[in-house]
C-alpha cells in the first residue's frame, strides 16, 4: 500500500486500546506480558533454544506474535515476493532502509533488553529458524513501536496492482515462493493452494479486466 505507515505489528493495536479507554502505557505493558508468556510457554517447542531475548523476540515475530520488530530482507527478490503476494486493490510497495541504521553489537545483545532499547537499531539474528535463514531476514527494533518509521526509509518501489500476479508467477519460476520461504508443512500447503487454486482466481480476474477494457 503506497500510503501505508511502517509501524511494528504490536503498535498497530494502539487505536484499539484507546477505543476502550486504555493508553500507550497499557499497550506496552501487555506487549511485555505477551512476550514473557511466549518465552516461557514456547521453550518446549523450540528445537535449539535461543541464546538471548533478542533471538526469542525474532522467533516470536516469525510465528505471528505482535512485536516491536519490523521484518526486512537482504534479498530484493524476497522483499518483492512479500510485496506482490499481498491481496487487495492497492499498489504493492517495496521499501528500502537507510544503510546508516546501526546494528546491534554482540555486547549489546548480551546486555540490553530488546523491550527497553532506547533507539532504532538493526538486528541480524543467528539463523535460529529455517525461515529466517531462507528469507535472508533482518529486523529493525523500535524504541516506540507505535511510531511510524519514516526518516530511515530512503526509497520506495511502487508496483501497480495489475502487475503483481505476473511478477509473482515470475518469482515462482525463480524458486521464490511460499514453499521455499516457509520450509515447513504450512509453507508447502500454502504454495500448493496458490498453484492449484488461487492462480485460477487471479487468471479469471485478469480476463474480466481485459474484457472490460475491450468493451
Amino acid at each position: 500500500m503506497v500510503d501505508y505507515d511502517l509501524v511494528p505489528s504490536v503498535g498497530r493495536y494502539l487505536a484499539d486500546f484507546q477505543k476502550i479507554g486504555k493508553t500507550k502505557r497499557d499497550l506496552l505493558f501487555e506487549e511485555n506480558q505477551a512476550f514473557r508468556i511466549f518465552y516461557k510457554e514456547a521453550k518446549g517447542d523450540i528445537a535449539h533454544e535461543p541464546s538471548s531475548y533478542w533471538e526469542w523476540l525474532a522467533i516470536a515475530q516469525h510465528h505471528g506474535l505482535p512485536t516491536r520488530l519490523l521484518d526486512w530482507s537482504y534479498s530484493a527478490a524476497v522483499a518483492l515476493f512479500f510485496a506482490v503476494e499481498s491481496q487487495g486493490q492497492n499498489a504493492a510497495v517495496v521499501y528500502v532502509l537507510d544503510r546508516s541504521v546501526k546494528f546491534l553489537s554482540v555486547n549489546q545483545e548480551k546486555e540490553l533488553d530488546p523491550l527497553s532499547c532506547g533507539e532504532l537499531i538493526a538486528y541480524l539474528p543467528r539463523h535460529v529458524t529455517p525461515r529466517i535463514k531462507v528469507q535472508s531476514g533482518i529486523f529493525t527494533v523500535h524504541p516506540d513501536p507505535t511510531e511510524p518509521l519514516r526518516d530511515q526509509v530512503v526509497a520506495r518501489l511502487i508496483i501497480p496492482r495489475e502487475f503483481c500476479f505476473k511478477i509473482q508467477l515470475g518469482l515462482n519460476m525463480m524458486g521464490i515462493n511460499r514453499k521455499a520461504l516457509f520450509p515447513d508443512v504450512d509453507g508447502l500447503s500454502r504454495w500448493i493452494k496458490w498453484m492449484k487454486y488461487d492462480t485460477v482466481r487471479d487468471y479469471v480476474n485478469i480476463a474480466q479486466q481485459e474484457n472490460a477494457a475491450d468493451s
